[in-house]
Formats: C-alpha cells, structure tokens, sequence
C-alpha cells in the first residue's frame, strides 16, 4: 500500500491535507472495485472526510465519501461545509497516486548508451535524449482532437521516413519513455520514464488543458475539467513525478510538525491556567 500525502494550496479558502492509500495490486490489475482509499482534513481540524476510490467502467471515481464534522460548538454538517469539500481535488489526488503506483515499477527497462556501432542486424543504439524526443512528440501529435497522420507529422519533425519514426515509437516503449499502446488506437500515456517533464514538455503534450503549464495542484485539477479520463491520468503521471512528489510530502511533514506544535502550545496554555476558586 502506498500512503503520499499532499496538502492543497495555501490559497484555497481551506488549507487541507489529503492522504491517499492505494492498493497497487488492485490498481495494476484495472478490474472494476475499490483501489484506493483516502482522508482529508483542513488544518483547523473542524472536519474530517474518509472515503474509498473505485474503477468502474468510466474510470476512477469516488464511491464512497463520509464528512464528520468535528466542531462540536458549530452546527454539524450543513450546506455549507458541504461545499467546502473539495471532491475534485480528493478524486485528481487519487488518480495521480494510483497513476504512480501502476507505474511505480522497481526494475527501469535500461536503455542501452549511444553508440555510432551498429546492434547486430544493423540497428542502432539510440540515446535517451531521442528517444525522449519521440515520446514527447508522440505524446503531442496523439492528443485529443489532433489529426490522424501523427507519424507523417514526426518524420517531418525529426526529418526521417516514416518507417524510422514507427520504429523509433516501438523502442520508446519497450524503453519505458512511452507507456502501453491500446489496440486499434494511436496514443499513450507518459511512460514510468518520462515523468517529471520540463514546462515546455508539458505545455506540449497537455496544452489542450492549460493555458500554461500549471505550477501546483490546484492548476492542475483545474486543466482536468477539458480533458477526458484517459487524458486525466496521463497527466497526473507525467506532473506528479518523484520531485514533485518529494516536495509536497516535504510540506505534508511540514505541516504536520505546525499541528503538534499548535497542539503543544495550547495544551501548555491550559496546563498554566490558574484553577477557578471555591
């Protein structure tokens, strides 16, 4: 089980801290259940949210959500708090983390140095660098609402026959760069080695979302709302890489460590406290 912590931007009107757990064995093998679970909480801890992520025939969705409200003085659960759960952002958490964990494999397919010698059967090596070219060109000429014609465009691009490209799009995925092809369908998701693309990377393969690349998770569910399910996920893997990841877990501890010590304060307040006389 994985358990990656990512708190939302400090400007939404609740700073929130959402903790997805997901099944990776449940995710890798894409049958319909329960897949993932999470919590959420806003640092003023006057509620709380728990809830399971399922895989249905349209994709990752929520299906199970339960709101407790913790503010005791307040008036419960109303309308109002109702709207203060942010069901997008738990949902665009949870498919980026389930995303990682599919693609979380241990053993990287090694790509091999590049070389002027020739493989046997004269092929040869290619390097990282194109082949990380291709995918992201791939990536870009597949996209929702582009024209067929994506490997004429490239042998343009990249000023090779088009038989060259195609093979070039092979060893990208057998390299780990582009991920699993879907029969009788052009098109892929980033591959468990492209992840953390440079902004212009992203601004490329994902522009149909974003005016520009977006620079935290809150832009990022944004862009979703343009893209279908498929499209979602490719994005949650290709922006929520292992940096991106590291950083917000280095603000999740962060603001984990300002909950103790706000709770250190104010249990040593009331420990001060005088006690009222008879």
């Amino acid at each position: 089980m994985t358990n990656p912590e990512t708190p939302t931007p400090a400007e939404s009107r609740d700073e929130v801290l959402i903790t997805a757990n997901v099944d990776r064995n449940a995710a890798i093998s894409q049958a319909e259940g329960v897949v993932a679970t999470f919590q959420c909480r806003p640092r003023n801890e006057e509620w709380a949210v728990e809830g399971d992520v399922a895989r249905n025939a349209q994709g990752l969705v929520i299906s199970r959500l339960e709101l407790i409200s913790k503010d005791l003085s307040g008036n419960g659960i109303t309308g109002g708090l109702l709207r203060r759960v942010a069901v997008s952002d738990i949902l665009h958490v949870a498919r980026a983390h389930v995303a990682l964990a599919v693609h979380a494999e241990t053993d990287t397919p090694a790509l091999p140095e590049a070389s002027s010698r020739p493989r046997s059967g004269g092929r040869g090596a290619l390097s990282d660098e194109l082949l990380r070219s291709v995918a992201v060109a791939y990536l870009a000429e597949t996209a929702p609402g582009r024209p067929a014609g994506a490997v004429k465009r490239m042998a343009k691009e990249f000023e090779r026959p088009e038989e060259t490209v195609r093979s070039w799009i092979t060893r990208a995925r057998k390299g780990g760069w582009l991920g699993p092809s879907v029969k009788g369908r052009a098109g892929a998701e980033p591959g468990p080695r492209l992840r953390d693309l440079t902004a212009e990377e992203f601004g490329r393969i994902f522009a149909d979302g974003y005016e520009a690349p977006p620079e935290n998770l809150a832009e990022l569910a944004a862009g979703f709302q343009s893209m279908p399910p498929e499209r979602q996920r490719a994005a949650s893997v290709a922006w929520f890489g292992p940096k991106r990841q590291a950083e917000n877990n280095q603000a999740a501890l962060a603001w984990e460590r300002q909950q103790h010590e706000r709770q250190s304060r104010d249990q040593g307040a009331d420990d001060d406290k005088e006690p009222e006389g008879d």
